[in-house]
C-alpha cells in the first residue's frame, strides 16, 4: 500500500505502514512579542518522520492516530502548535526585535528544536534537519517605512540643489528595508507607502537607480541592418549602422544576452539567427534553419544553457534548436504540433507577400512565440492565446488566464508575467509552473516590455490609445509615459532609458525612465536603413 503525500503513517489489515522518507511540516506563530514590544511572526519548519519500532509504534497511535485511520502532517502540526507557540512567547521576550530580525535567532531555533522533539519523544516521531526558522515583524517594518516617508518629505523640502544626493540616500535605505524584508518585493515595499509619496518616490528612486547601473546600449533591428543608437548624447541622437550577412535574409528580432560572462546579442533572421559580438562586429556566428520557407522570421532568440545551447521561435518554423558551435539545428519541433495549421493552410484571401528585402511583422501570428527560459531544462512560450512548456521534445500545454493573444511573457525573478492583448495579465509561477494570479488591465495591449527596478520588473504596457502605463506587480501605481504616439509595436526599458517603435514602425520614441511627461528623443531609422523597424532592445 503506497501513503499518500502528506501521510507520516497509515493502519491497514497488515497493521501499521510508515513513510520511509521524512516530510515536511512548517508552524506560523504569530503575534510573538519582542522586548521593546514590536510584534514578531515566526515560521519554523523541519522535517517529521515516523519511528521505526514496535514501542515508538504503539505511541503514535495512542498520542497522534487514535480511532483514525492515518496520521498526516496536518496532525503533527496541530498536536505540536501549542507546545512550539508557548516556547517561542517566553524566548522571543528576551530580546528587542532588531536583535532578532539581524540573524542573532540561534536561542529560539535552539529553544524552538528542544520542545519540538520533547513533544515528538512523546508521539513516537522525530524531528529530522534542516531547521529553517524564519522572523518578519510587521509593527517594525511600518515604523520603518514611516520613517522612509519622512526621510522622503524633509528630502523635497531640501530643494533641488541636493537632488541627486538625496536620490542616492534614499535608494540606501529603501536597499536596507528590502535587506531586512527580503520576502518583500520592491514594488510590495512602494505600495505600503502612502499614495501622495509613491509616485515621487519611484521617480527619486528611477534616477538614483539610473545613475548606480550606468548606461546600456540600445539596439534596433530594420532590413539587414543591427543599429545602435545613442539617444544620451547632448543634442540630438547618433546611430551606428551594422550590416550583417544576407545569407538568412531580413532581420526580425534582437535580445541581449551573456554567455561565458561576455556581452553578446541574438539576432533573429527570417531563416535563422546571427550570434553578434559588439567587441567584434564583422565576424558574427550564423546559426541557420532552412527547413521552412517563410516571409515571417524568428520573433525571439535565447541561450538556453551550455548543455541546452540555443533556442529559437518561428511564427512557421516552431520551436528551433542549435547547440554553440553547430550552424545547424540539432532539434525541432514545428508549430503542427502545437495545433497551428501548416504555412498557407489559411492563407486564401489573404495579404500578398511582402518582397525579400522586407520580413513579415504581423500585428498578431498564431505561432510559437514569447520564448523564455523557466530554468536550466525547460522553456516557456505562447500559441495565440494558449501557454505551452516544453522539455527536450516534449511539449505540454498548460492552462493560460485567457484566450486572448499572449502579446509578451516578461520574466520577473521565479514569475513570469504573461500580458494577453485584452488586457489581461497572469502571474505563471516558474519552479511550480502553474498560473498563481491575474490582473486586469482596461485597454487593448499593442506591446508590453519591462523597466529593471532594484532587482525586480515594472510591466510597461503600449495600447492603442493613452501613453505607456507602466505597472508594479505588488502596488496601485501607475505612471506614464507620454508620446504623440499610439499603438506602439514593441517596448523595451533599461535601468535609464525607455524605448519604443512608431506604429508605422518607422521611428524609435526614447525616454528617461524617471521623466515620463515627454520623450527625451525620437530617432528616424527608416531614413537611415530604408526599412522598418521590427524590435528593440537594450544591451
Amino acid at each position: 500500500m503506497y501513503l499518500s503525500a502528506n501521510e507520516l503513517a497509515r493502519r491497514d489489515q497488515r497493521g501499521l505502514q510508515l513513510q520511509s522518507l521524512p516530510l515536511r511540516v512548517q508552524w506560523s506563530l504569530d503575534d510573538l512579542r519582542a522586548a521593546d514590544g514590536h510584534s514578531l511572526r515566526c515560521r519554523y519548519s523541519c522535517g517529521v518522520r515516523a519511528v521505526d519500532d514496535p514501542a515508538e509504534k504503539q505511541m503514535l497511535q495512542e498520542v497522534l492516530m487514535g480511532s483514525r485511520l492515518n496520521v498526516t502532517t496536518d496532525d503533527v502540526m496541530r498536536y505540536m502548535q501549542a507546545t512550539l507557540r508557548e516556547a517561542a512567547v517566553a524566548t522571543a521576550k528576551d530580546k528587542g526585535v532588531e536583535a532578532w530580525l539581524a540573524d542573532d535567532k540561534e536561542l529560539l531555533a535552539t529553544t524552538l528544536r528542544r520542545a519540538g522533539e520533547r513533544a515528538a519523544f512523546a508521539a513516537g516521531i522525530e524531528l529530522i534537519a534542516p531547521f529553517q526558522l524564519d522572523l518578519e515583524s510587521g509593527s517594525f517594518e511600518q515604523k520603518r517605512l514611516n520613517d522612509l516617508q519622512r526621510t522622503l518629505a524633509e528630502q523635497e523640502a531640501a530643494g533641488r540643489v541636493e537632488h541627486f544626493n538625496r536620490a542616492a540616500d534614499l535608494l540606501k535605505r529603501f536597499e536596507e528595508i528590502r535587506a531586512k524584508t527580503p520576502d518583500l518585493s520592491p514594488s510590495a515595499i512602494l505600495g505600503q507607502l502612502s499614495p501622495i509619496d509613491q509616485g515621487s518616490t519611484l521617480q527619486t528612486l528611477l534616477l538614483a537607480s539610473a545613475k548606480q547601473a550606468g548606461p546600456q546600449s540600445l539596439w534596433a533591428v530594420s532590413g539587414e541592418y543591427l543599429v545602435k543608437v545613442d539617444a544620451r548624447a547632448g543634442g540630438a541622437a547618433t546611430t551606428e549602422l551594422f550590416p550583417l550577412p544576407p545569407t538568412l535574409g531580413p532581420l526580425r528580432s534582437v535580445q541581449s544576452t551573456r554567455i561565458d560572462g561576455q556581452r553578446r546579442l541574438l539576432v533573429g533572421a527570417r531563416d535563422g539567427f546571427f550570434l553578434f559580438d559588439p567587441e567584434n562586429p564583422a565576424n558574427p556566428d550564423v546559426y541557420s534553419d532552412g527547413g521552412v520557407q517563410s516571409a515571417m522570421g524568428f520573433s525571439r532568440v535565447l541561450y538556453h544553457s551550455h548543455e541546452r545551447g540555443f533556442a529559437g521561435c518561428h511564427g512557421e518554423a516552431g520551436l528551433v534548436r542549435w547547440s554553440p558551435g553547430s550552424t545547424k539545428p540539432t532539434s525541432v519541433i514545428r508549430p503542427q504540433r502545437f495545433g497551428v495549421p501548416p504555412p498557407g493552410a489559411s492563407a486564401v484571401g489573404g495579404p500578398p507577400p511582402l518582397p525579400n528585402t522586407s520580413i513579415a511583422v504581423p500585428t498578431r501570428q498564431a505561432g510559437p512565440r514569447n520564448l523564455e527560459a523557466i530554468d536550466d531544462r525547460r522553456l516557456l512560450m505562447s500559441v495565440g492565446g494558449r501557454l505551452w512548456i516544453v522539455d527536450g521534445d516534449e511539449a505540454n500545454e498548460i492552462a493560460s488566464a485567457s484566450s486572448s493573444e499572449v502579446v509578451a511573457i516578461v520574466p520577473d525573478g521565479r514569475t513570469f508575467h504573461v500580458v494577453h492583448e485584452d488586457g489581461a495579465i497572469a502571474a505563471f509561477d516558474g519552479p511550480t509552473r502553474q498560473i498563481v494570479g491575474t490582473r486586469h488591465r482596461p485597454m487593448r495591449v499593442r506591446a508590453a516590455g519591462s523597466l529593471p527596478w532594484l532587482g525586480s520588473r515594472r510591466l510597461l504596457l503600449a495600447g492603442d490609445e493613452g501613453a505607456v502605463q507602466c505597472i508594479g506587480g505588488d502596488d496601485p501605481l501607475v505612471t506614464e509615459y507620454v508620446s504623440s504616439h499610439r499603438a506602439l509595436r514593441s517596448i523595451a526599458g533599461s535601468a535609464d532609458l525607455v524605448a519604443a517603435v512608431s506604429s508605422d514602425r518607422q521611428r524609435l520614441i526614447v525616454w528617461q525612465t524617471w521623466e515620463g511627461r515627454s520623450p527625451l528623443a525620437e530617432i528616424y531609422i527608416t531614413a537611415k536603413t530604408k526599412h522598418r523597424v521590427a524590435d528593440v532592445d537594450f544591451g
